[in-house]
């Protein structure tokens, strides 16, 4: 089935016209030749319709049908406003939270000031700690590290990404956690080009996401991995070509 069909079958379960569907990201008429599979749509505006009714990604890729509001949903609601900058969707989530869950409360409110320029490094460690005091390395564990993971000295985000590859690449591991075991791969990919760091992580990191299945979500991260791998190579023309690439998939 193509992006177009699961989009015509996620509106029909929510009583959507096209128009409605579309409306403040993508006019009608392109989002209809999306339906019809003759129009591509960017990840960007992808992302941007699911987020504006309130659909977990991982829900549109794998259960087309299901846009139940579960947990699911708001995390990925949560991620998509802080990677935009929304400080404005970020209080309207968390003055709304449905869910009695403190760490949630609690990471919203910093990425709030994170955002507005006022966290400090002492909320940081208070998150660290309660994401940790558990020690359970669930998916909503490895979703919450996602949001905080500028924030740890370099050797200490090395060593922590290495005990989540060790952790979680295991048979048992669902596919919700392989999707956020691959997006923690990814930040942690660019924080390193940003540090201008290239060190034995990286390289096991790029090992995993070449290893990573040809499905149509997985085959992203692929040329994510691919986008970076030219970055701390200094090749940065190719890295554009790429960069150009994924925008218009």
């Amino acid at each position: 089935m193509l992006i177009g069909e699961h989009f015509r079958d996620v509106r029909y379960s929510q009583n959507l016209t096209q128009k409605e569907m579309a409306a403040g990201i993508v006019n009608r008429s392109f989002y209809s030749r999306v339906e019809n599979g003759s129009s591509s749509i960017t990840v960007d505006s992808l992302m941007k319709i699911l987020y504006k009714h309130e659909l977990s990604i991982t829900e549109f890729l794998h259960d087309f049908g299901n846009a139940e509001p579960k947990l699911g949903v708001y995390q990925d609601k949560i991620t998509a406003a802080y990677i935009n900058k929304d400080i404005v969707a970020l209080k309207e989530i968390y003055f709304h939270f449905k869910y009695e869950d403190a760490r949630i409360k609690k990471l919203l409110q910093f990425l709030i000031d994170e955002l507005n320029g006022v966290a400090t490094k002492k909320q940081f460690k208070q998150l660290n700690y309660i994401f940790f005091k558990q020690n359970k390395w669930d998916e909503e564990t490895l979703w919450l590290i996602f949001h905080i993971m500028g924030w740890y000295e370099p050797d200490d985000l090395q060593n922590l990404i290495d005990v989540i590859i060790k952790k979680c690449n295991r048979e048992e591991t669902t596919d919700r956690m392989k999707q956020l075991m691959v997006r923690l791969a990814i930040r942690y990919l660019d924080i390193c080009v940003k540090q201008d760091r290239n060190d034995d992580e990286v390289k096991e990191i790029f090992t995993l996401l070449k290893s990573l299945p040809n499905t149509s979500e997985m085959r992203m991260y692929k040329i994510i991995a691919v986008y970076y791998d030219k970055l701390f190579h200094h090749q940065y023309d190719e890295a554009d070509d790429i960069a150009i690439m994924l925008k218009n998939m």
